[in-house]
């Protein structure tokens, strides 16, 4: 086979969250055109409708990842999914001291428990079939801190744990489960904390390539990896940062 062969998704199921605005929705529109079976949810209803009206009318589920029965209901509606990108997540940058206990627990709910959840409900069936993938979005945080960002780091931690606890679990009954931790990246989520363009920013000046990256790099290295072209991958979290993380 060659590469194209394996980045052929034509016969592929692919379940996206988040996947309304940023990572979410370059990923729905690369795999769309690879030609991709599309399930795409989020809790934002209208961004969502957008996207899949540009992904030729994909099927859609609005969902709360911080509401088990929600999360449950959306597992439940995609039914088989093949491969699953479990990207929904939300951010409170605030300094430690200042972050309140309900935006600790909506963090930790979200980021880590809901999407572990759901990791469960549809690796079940993954496990079943004995096939299938699943790529969680991690961050570079996990791995360098952040300031403003303890809590956000400390659930994007975990999911690369239990990402290897997942693979080794689950690549038994042939399903891999694999973790994409970006750098700061020019999406929706970062901009409140990152400025384009703005060159001084200490942030930045760490970044051996000298610039941010971009949602349609990361769905790029997104697709291969849960493509046949990484059968051998899992476990692993792939930090793509720009070199932040040496820098």
């Amino acid at each position: 086979m060659t590469l194209a062969d394996d980045l052929d998704f034509h016969s592929r199921r692919i379940l996206i969250t988040g996947a309304a605005n940023g990572f979410g929705a370059a990923m729905a529109g690369l795999f769309h055109a690879a030609g991709a079976d599309l399930v795409l949810a989020d809790i934002e209803d209208q961004p969502l409708a957008e996207v899949a009206q540009r992904c030729g009318n994909a099927e859609v589920h609005v969902y709360d990842q911080a509401d088990p029965a929600s999360v449950g209901s959306l597992a439940e509606a995609a039914g088989a999914v093949d491969i699953l990108i479990n990207n929904a997540g939300v951010l409170v940058a605030k300094p430690l001291l200042d972050t309140g206990l309900e935006e600790m627990r909506r963090v930790i709910d979200v980021d880590l428990i809901g999407a572990v959840r759901l990791m469960q409900l549809v690796g079940a069936g993954m496990v079943r079939r004995r096939q299938g993938v699943i790529l969680s979005i991690g961050s570079q945080t996990a791995f360098s801190g952040g300031e403003n960002r303890a809590i956000y780091a400390a659930a994007k931690a975990a999911i690369s744990q239990v990402t290897k606890a997942a693979a080794v679990e689950w690549g038994p009954h042939g399903v891999r489960v694999l973790c994409l931790a970006p750098g700061r990246s020019l999406t929706r989520l970062s901009r409140q904390t990152v400025k384009e363009g703005q060159s001084g920013d200490r942030g930045l000046a760490r970044v051996p390539l000298g610039r941010w990256g971009t949602a349609e790099e990361i769905a790029k290295l997104a697709m291969f990896l849960v493509s046949d072209a990484a059968s051998y991958v899992t476990g692993e979290t792939v930090i793509a940062d720009g070199g932040y993380v040496i820098g």
